[in-house]
């Protein structure tokens, strides 16, 4: 049985239509990488897949179920176990870092004490090599940095299933090491990474990836 599956999926925005008729099968436990020309529609796939935007035809399906039609407890249950690293952060402008990455865990983990979201935090923060005030803002940080607490944001609450797009993009060597790293640990535990990227070092890194080259309609 297949993790996630998009059958016939086709995604219009206007008079653009990135994703046509587009058929995928992700097994659990595996790497799957979108590669492509840019502008090709890879990221909307990603987010198809994460169930973050609706396709105008065809269905994502969930462990066989209708991503979009979940219940509200089993949509809760796969936000819980899937996360999203988006290419610019989308990271809260408005509030600072601890609140960026305490979100997750407020919704995900309502009986966690402030003490164990706190330690999480400066866990995750440690993890992934951030060690400014969690008292800024986004706006305070540079890209880099942004980056960073975005793919914190990502594992905090610890998923199975990472859609990652572009991310070692604006990322300095040292810390694209240290990415891998973290997500080399993470396949090991035979959990599922899907990501989207142009990075070609990055690419292969992974063993066993399953490259999916996607141009528009052209799938292969």
């Amino acid at each position: 049985m297949a993790l996630l599956e998009m059958k016939e999926v086709t995604f219009s925005a206007g008079e653009v239509t990135p994703v046509k008729d587009v058929s995928i099968s992700i097994e659990e436990g595996t790497v799957t990488a979108f590669l492509g020309t840019p502008g090709s529609g890879k990221s909307t796939v990603l987010k198809l897949l994460a169930g973050l935007i609706t396709p105008t035809h065809g269905k994502i399906l969930y462990n066989e179920k209708d991503i979009f039609s979940l219940t509200k407890k089993e949509t809760l249950a796969f936000r819980k176990r899937a996360a999203f690293m988006f290419q610019d952060s989308a990271l809260w402008a408005n509030q600072d870092i601890f609140h960026n990455l305490e979100l997750p865990l407020q919704i995900h983990f309502p009986n966690m004490s402030p003490k164990e979201k706190k330690d999480r935090i400066e866990e995750i923060t440690n993890l992934i090599g951030y060690h400014k005030p969690l008292t800024n803002r986004p706006a305070a940080l540079s890209i880099g940095e942004q980056k960073r607490i975005g793919f914190a944001r990502t594992l905090i609450c610890q998923p199975d299933i990472l859609f990652l797009d572009e991310p070692t993009e604006s990322l300095d060597e040292a810390t694209v090491e240290l990415f891998v790293s973290i997500l080399k640990t993470f396949c090991e535990q035979k959990k599922t990474l899907i990501y989207v990227s142009h990075d070609s070092d990055f690419i292969r890194t992974f063993n066993g990836t399953r490259h999916i080259f996607y141009n528009g309609e052209q799938r292969k």
